[in-house]
């Protein structure tokens, strides 16, 4: 998020964050961006996990005419937070990390979802654009039918599912949990249908990808 803004000029950078271990990890991860860009967060706010008590948060960031600003917190004081902000007048854009739920953001937005930025971690699910994503669809439709609505979330557990699987399928021997943490590891650039996973004995991240997609007022999500 801080590379896409600052490669468009935007450096006045302000970051809303939930008062917990998570809302305080992505507060670090930012500043540590910025600081690598030689910025530092114009201004910071809170909210206390589980309530939507925005106001206090909206008086420190608002003034400091921030161009942007990162929400790493729950989509129901995310949601607020951008009511409150933009009525408050701030005319910037609002950036939230993949964990903030994008249907529940937008749903909970409505109309006022238009201009919101979410990232994503998993490849656009709602067309085939991509090998995996069109796996995807038609087993969501084979499985459920018309009542198959595609998301991020599921296809972040079809990812599971054909990594699992394919871990699954490398094993030899007894099927123990030391035994299937070796077989994922084995899992070098493991080619899911244009969307990688890479594990290895001293890597647990299984993927970097990340790409950023907008909210629309009828609640579509836009790469």
């Amino acid at each position: 998020i801080v590379k896409q803004l600052t490669s468009l000029g935007l450096n006045r950078i302000a970051v809303f964050y939930q008062n917990d271990a998570y809302g305080k990890a992505g507060l670090e991860g930012t500043v540590r961006a910025l600081k690598r860009r030689g910025l530092e967060a114009v201004a910071t706010g809170t909210v206390e996990r589980n309530t939507v008590d925005v106001a206090k948060a909206v008086a420190e960031i608002v003034p400091k005419n921030a161009n942007a600003v990162v929400q790493i917190s729950a989509y129901k004081s995310c949601a607020a937070f951008i009511r409150e902000a933009r009525k408050a007048g701030f005319g910037g854009t609002f950036y939230n990390v993949s964990f903030v739920g994008t249907k529940a953001l937008a749903d909970e937005l409505g109309a006022d979802a238009r201009g919101v930025v979410v990232s994503q971690v998993m490849p656009y699910p709602y067309s085939p654009a991509s090998p995996l994503s069109a796996e995807y669809l038609t087993a969501g439709k084979a499985a459920e039918g018309d009542k198959f609505e595609p998301n991020y979330s599921s296809i972040e557990g079809f990812v599971a599912a054909k990594t699992f699987s394919e871990a699954m399928k490398r094993l030899s021997g007894v099927p123990t949990p030391e035994a299937l943490i070796t077989s994922l590891e084995s899992l070098r650039e493991l080619n899911l249908g244009g969307f990688f996973v890479d594990f290895g004995a001293n890597k647990r991240m299984g993927s970097r990808f990340v790409d950023l997609t907008i909210l629309s007022s009828d609640g579509k999500v836009r790469r």
